[in-house]
């Protein structure tokens, strides 16, 4: 409150009562009075207003020029580094099971293989020796070879299917490395958020090294077993007749050419 003002109405109120005192023999400057009271408070209201006026301003704290920019690129962006950061979580565990898959796999067929190679020789062994023809024993080791064989088949299978499923790995690996690149690009984001983008750029091309490796090995597996089913399918239907006839020997027709049918030739016809 003004102090002006409390002086006004202790002044108006001492002058009022004056007023009344003398109101019976001064009519006239009753009126008077009421009317330089209205006046003085109009000039002290006036000075109260003009030192509100003349007082300093607030300081203000000086505002973003686009803080709603600012603040939504950084949002997105870190939500989007959240996002890959899961992605290359999953795609290392991803990578981590294959891996250990393959390396199962792996054991397995070298266990399979060895098993079908120790039938084989001890079926041939026997037939070198001489044996009865269809000997029982030998039947059931050649059985068993034939199981290890088609054991060793299955095997191939899952190869082929653990190879599909690490060149999917490798699309999402570059998929990526793609949101990587364009996240890096998105506006309001801080060095921080860009420390953290290169970090899940270069796991993602370590996991694309460990892709490719497991990749080959696949291959170089698989074409090794193949090579490895095409001749023992071969040996092992030649050593069923051995089998059979109890000795080692040549199926008959083994080796040798099928007779080829010479075809009529046409005689020309002239022309007439």
């Amino acid at each position: 409150m003004c102090p002006e003002s409390a002086l006004f109405r202790s002044g108006a109120a001492s002058e009022h009562q004056n007023d009344d005192i003398g109101a019976g023999s001064r009519p006239k400057m009753a009126l008077r009075v009421p009317r330089s009271a209205l006046l003085l408070a109009a000039i002290v209201l006036s000075g109260c207003a003009q030192s509100s006026v003349f007082a300093p301003p607030a300081s203000t704290a000086p505002s973003n020029a686009n803080p709603a920019i600012t603040q939504t690129g950084t949002q997105t962006v870190r939500k989007t580094i959240e996002q890959l950061r899961s992605d290359q979580a999953a795609l290392n565990s991803g990578i981590a099971a294959q891996q250990a898959q393959f390396s199962a796999t792996r054991g397995q067929l070298a266990g399979d293989t060895r098993a079908y190679s120790g039938l084989v020789s001890g079926i041939t062994s026997r037939l070198q020796a001489g044996t009865t023809p269809g000997n029982p024993d030998l039947v059931n080791q050649w059985n068993a070879a034939q199981g290890r064989l088609d054991a060793v088949t299955l095997a191939v299978g899952t190869l082929n299917s653990l190879a599909s499923q690490v060149t999917t790995q490798a699309s999402v690996a570059g998929y990526l490395l793609e949101n990587v690149r364009l996240t890096l690009m998105v506006g309001g984001a801080t060095d921080a958020d860009h420390r953290n983008l290169r970090a899940i750029e270069s796991e993602t091309r370590r996991s694309m090294q460990a892709i490719d490796r497991l990749i080959a090995d696949l291959n170089a597996e698989i074409a090794r077993e193949n090579t490895f089913l095409g001749r023992e399918r071969t040996n092992l239907a030649a050593l069923s007749y051995n089998v059979n006839i109890g000795r080692l020997g040549a199926a008959p027709g083994a080796g040798q050419r099928p007779a080829v049918t010479p075809q009529p030739t046409r005689r020309a016809v002239p022309l007439q």
